[in-house]
């Protein structure tokens, strides 16, 4: 064989393997609500990946009880009306109002009919109209929905993105979506697969209830990425990630790949059945690192996770020699994700530390912070210690670090300095 031919083609193979090995550190790197997004915008794009949705995903009920929590009902109430002037409405009006708002159930759907509401309250059915007119327009988008399909329309509607084909598909394919008869969708309406694929992840990114979790204070709810349980003196480790498994190969079109006569066909499924193949592997391959390294967190931190005891000094170094892998795969591994144990949920990353030098046994970063505020706490507020006197107590304790560093992690906790602690 020619020689510039034969390093020519060990240079691509070699430039082919750095580029996946890239590409699958980059799917460690994403965390359960990235790697959802990553695997969807996927399934849009690539026929031979197939997506079935769990059975609960846009199913349509009419329940028509009324399930409202109390504990939220006059929150809900007060971030509506607060959207509304009360001098633009009649007393009657405004009372109207507040009494619908009170017959919401928990998602925000309005399930009661106009005729049933003026019976109930002895007024006109247009001016109840009027009042829902006005309701059905505030914030949350969707909220006082008669249906969902009415809630998802109206958020198209709001973000300006309503189209005749969505429109469709609401109103009468939501069950078909639920069962992921992406074909049947296809053929009733005469619209390529990637088309109803495409709609279909629209309709996802809506809210089906628009006061689910709801929260004038708009609380962020953190979702583990691992989850760990402790049983019969051994931990159990599992990945909070059993929706990956709704992902496979669509047997149609591998059928297709087998059976395709045309050059440039075969190699377009070609080209698509071995990205779905390599997202698979490199998801599985994801799945085992996050495994490996929360079994070396755990091993090195018995007494954290087992007896709520302070962390000792850990760093992505230790774990990578720990499980035989490159500290930039540890690294990878752990960004963005949070982790579930018996005592509450932590991210990954807090969780590493290096040890800050100190005459004896070393002693975490974290630690010495923790020893700092409980120092500031027992502190006589008129007279407050120093940076210099809380490094010489430091000292005391057998923990050498300089004032600067002492300054450096007060100020990282947000903790005052001297002159702005003291109460006179």
């Amino acid at each position: 064989m020619d020689t510039s031919y034969r390093t020519s083609l060990e240079l691509n193979q070699k430039q082919q393997l750095s580029q996946s090995q890239i590409q699958s550190l980059n799917i460690l790197a994403l965390d359960n609500g990235e790697l959802s997004e990553f695997l969807q915008n996927e399934y849009i794009e690539n026929p031979i990946l197939d997506y079935s949705p769990s059975p609960s995903s846009y199913t349509v009920s009419e329940d028509r009880s009324f399930d409202i929590p109390a504990e939220n009902t006059e929150e809900v109430k007060t971030f509506l009306l607060d959207q509304l002037n009360q001098n633009d409405f009649t007393p009657m009006e405004w009372q109207t109002m507040k009494f619908m708002i009170d017959c919401l159930d928990s998602g925000g759907f309005f399930k009661i009919s106009v005729h049933e509401l003026s019976v109930l309250l002895t007024i006109p059915e247009d001016e109840i109209r009027k009042c829902y007119d006005v309701l059905s327009d505030l914030e949350p988008a969707g909220i006082f929905s008669e249906n969902l399909s009415q809630c998802l329309l109206k958020q198209l509607e709001v973000k300006g993105k309503k189209t005749d084909i969505l429109e469709t598909i609401i109103l009468d394919h939501l069950d078909d979506i639920a069962l992921g008869h992406i074909s049947t969708i296809s053929r009733k309406l005469k619209i390529s697969t990637a088309e109803v694929r495409k709609s279909i992840a629209v309709i996802r990114n809506l809210n089906s209830k628009p006061l689910q979790g709801f929260s004038t204070a708009r609380t962020e709810y953190i979702t583990p990425d691992i989850i760990v349980t402790y049983q019969e003196d051994q931990w159990d480790i599992r990945l909070n990630d059993d929706w990956v498994g709704n992902y496979s190969l669509n047997d149609y079109y591998v059928k297709m790949l087998r059976d395709a006569k045309d050059p440039e066909l075969k190699d377009y499924f070609q080209k698509k059945y071995e990205r779905c193949r390599f997202i698979i592997a490199s998801i599985e391959q994801r799945r085992q690192t996050m495994l490996k390294i929360t079994e070396a967190v755990l091993a090195r931190q018995p007494d954290f996770f087992l007896n709520h005891g302070c962390l000792k000094p850990m760093t992505m170094n230790d774990v990578a020699g720990d499980i035989d892998m490159h500290v930039s795969t540890v690294s990878r591994g752990i960004k963005g994700k949070y982790l579930q144990f018996p005592c509450g949920i932590v991210s990954m990353k807090s969780l590493f530390s290096g040890a800050a030098p100190a005459s004896g046994a070393s002693v975490s970063t974290g630690d010495i912070k923790m020893i700092l505020k409980e120092l500031v706490a027992s502190e006589d507020p008129r007279k407050p210690y120093s940076d210099q006197k809380l490094c010489n107590l430091l000292k005391d304790k057998g923990i050498s670090i300089s004032r600067r560093t002492v300054a450096k992690y007060r100020e990282q906790m947000g903790i005052k300095g001297t002159y702005d602690r003291k109460e006179t």
